[in-house]
């Protein structure tokens, strides 16, 4: 792990926003913790409540993950490392289509005030001013994509 990771993953931690980076982590990870034939049929999307929300493109799809829950459930806890998924939601949706290891393109959401305002706190102790703009705009845009 980098100094910039750790730097990050400390600033996470301190204001209580580790869980949303594992669970960035997590939505990021699906392709590779579910594998190419699910990934090109159904993307997660976000989780909350401990529960991931996974886009599915039709409903044969959908039905045969909903009987592969458990699977997918143990395979989310083994790259977690620790249970942060409680349930899996399938829904009908757009799965985007890309290549292999390619990233997948969603618009980031914006931010409430009071995480606008975590970010700020997190980064006010920084002294350097390029450090602190930098720490900043990867907080916001891993919270953005979440």
């Amino acid at each position: 792990m980098h100094g910039t990771d750790r730097l990050i993953e400390h600033l996470f931690a301190s204001y209580g926003l580790a869980a949303k980076l594992e669970e960035h982590r997590i939505i990021a990870a699906w392709p590779e913790i579910v594998g190419p034939q699910i990934a090109a049929h159904a993307a997660a999307t976000e989780i909350r409540a401990h529960t991931l929300r996974v886009a599915v493109d039709s409903s044969p799809w959908l039905h045969e993950l909903s009987l592969l829950k458990p699977v997918l459930l143990r395979k989310l806890d083994q790259f977690a490392g620790r249970r942060l998924v409680h349930d899996v939601l399938f829904v009908i949706g757009e799965v985007p289509s890309r290549r292999p290891g390619e990233p997948t393109a969603r618009s980031p959401r914006i931010l409430s005030p009071e995480e606008a305002d975590q970010i700020a706190e997190a980064v006010a102790s920084l002294n350097d001013p390029e450090l602190r703009a930098t720490a900043e705009r990867l907080l916001r845009r891993s919270l953005a994509d979440t």
